[in-house]
């Protein structure tokens, strides 16, 4: 009987010490190895890249660091990685360093992330947030065909686009005119026209360094309008002439000369020359070389698309230069010697003939002439006989030549 009381309080005393000893283990730790964590740094990156979240502890001793990420899951524990998550690693270049790396990151790792301390009563935690950017995109299928109105017909554009922050779109004509200031994701054009054709381009940009774009090309289509240099045109029988028209339309036609209403075949009198003045327009020349009476008469510059068709014309008259008038010349008198004795007397001065009266001069004071061809003088206003004359000549071999092709 004493010798199993002498056993039970032996091992009384060995639990008391034992316990003794935990006890003062626990208060030891607890009151000069508590773990101390440097300050967080919050982590902004743009998604695709890789984010290095940073956990470091001073006086660690022999407690366990974790991650947890924004949903709860455990992914590392000490040295140990717990998640499958092949994206994430450890990364320790000194003791003190806990960190983890996200490689690829996508808008879906945003969020809170927690390094835990096992310490007791509760754990120590380290919260690092994780800020994701997001690069503008714009979504929807890409249609490289373009976009065919009529005239006087509405387009809409639409360009759509995700990102985070979320992306303001802007529009642009040919790439450098805005077309307008405020952002939007529909461009409506309405009673389009021809001079709105070209390319349009909607950018989506959030304030990252890189922005995503995206190109519409509007054609816009419309009949055919033949406009003509001349419309009338006078030329000298044997000479050769130049006839040209300008053909615009969309989608381009057929732009042909004809004469009296039938197709002109190209020959060695008449010979094609066509010029591209753009996407839209073609100036359509026609050489007529050696021109007979039989070349005269009305030629017509036609063109034809699918929406429609126009015409214009030009008259091509003979000229025939005027012929200057010719005079015979006037008998001059017989000089007279006069003498004291000849009997000779003056004219009275209101009975002398003034030599201007003479039939043989005509005489324009140019501030005061009246007649068409002064689009073709010249604002001097000398009083001289023969720059009027000459003047007045000009402007009337202008004025004929003027009338012959605009008339």
């Amino acid at each position: 009987m004493k010798i199993k009381i002498e056993l039970k309080l032996s091992r009384f005393i060995w639990l008391f010490d034992s316990l003794l000893k935990v006890l003062l283990a626990l208060e030891d730790v607890a009151v000069y190895t508590q773990p101390v964590f440097e300050d967080p740094s919050n982590v902004t990156a743009i998604a695709g890249n890789n984010a290095k979240l940073q956990c470091k502890v001073h006086h660690l001793e022999n407690y366990t660091v974790a991650w947890v990420n924004p949903r709860g899951t455990i992914l590392t524990r000490g040295y140990l990685k717990i998640t499958d998550d092949t994206r994430i690693s450890t990364d320790r270049n000194v003791d003190e360093d806990w960190n983890i790396i996200i490689r690829n990151i996508s808008f879906e790792d945003r969020g809170f992330y927690n390094c835990v301390i096992n310490t007791a009563p509760f754990p120590s935690v380290n919260r690092v947030h994780l800020h994701v950017i997001v690069p503008p995109r714009i979504i929807g299928r890409v249609v490289h065909a373009p976009v065919v109105v009529r005239e006087g017909e509405t387009v809409t554009l639409v360009c759509n686009a995700t990102g985070y922050p979320f992306p303001k779109i802007h529009w642009f004509r040919d790439r450098i005119t805005n077309v307008t200031d405020l952002p939007g994701d529909t461009l409506v054009i309405r009673n389009i026209t021809r001079h709105c054709a070209g390319e349009y381009q909607c950018r989506a940009n959030n304030g990252l360094s890189r922005e995503d774009t995206r190109v519409f090309k509007v054609e816009v289509h419309f009949a055919p309008e033949v406009s003509m240099l001349i419309p009338r045109l006078g030329i000298t029988l044997g000479s050769e002439t130049v006839l040209q028209c300008s053909c615009s339309s969309s989608p381009i036609g057929v732009c042909v000369w004809k004469k009296d209403g039938r197709d002109l075949r190209i020959s060695g009198k008449y010979e094609l020359n066509p010029y591209n003045e753009g996407h839209e327009t073609i100036t359509l020349g026609l050489t007529i070389s050696h021109i007979q009476e039989e070349d005269l008469g009305r030629y017509e510059c036609h063109a034809q698309n699918e929406l429609g068709q126009d015409s214009g014309y030009t008259d091509l008259y003979e000229y025939r230069p005027p012929v200057p008038p010719t005079h015979a010349p006037t008998a001059r008198p017989t000089p007279r010697l006069i003498t004291p004795d000849s009997g000779y007397r003056p004219v009275p001065t209101k009975t002398q003939k003034n030599i201007f009266d003479d039939e043989n001069f005509v005489f324009f004071r140019p501030s005061t002439i009246k007649t068409p061809a002064s689009k073709y003088s010249s604002e001097s206003r000398s009083s001289s006989l023969g720059v009027a004359f000459c003047t007045l000549v000009i402007g009337f071999i202008g004025l004929h030549f003027f009338t012959s092709l605009s008339l």
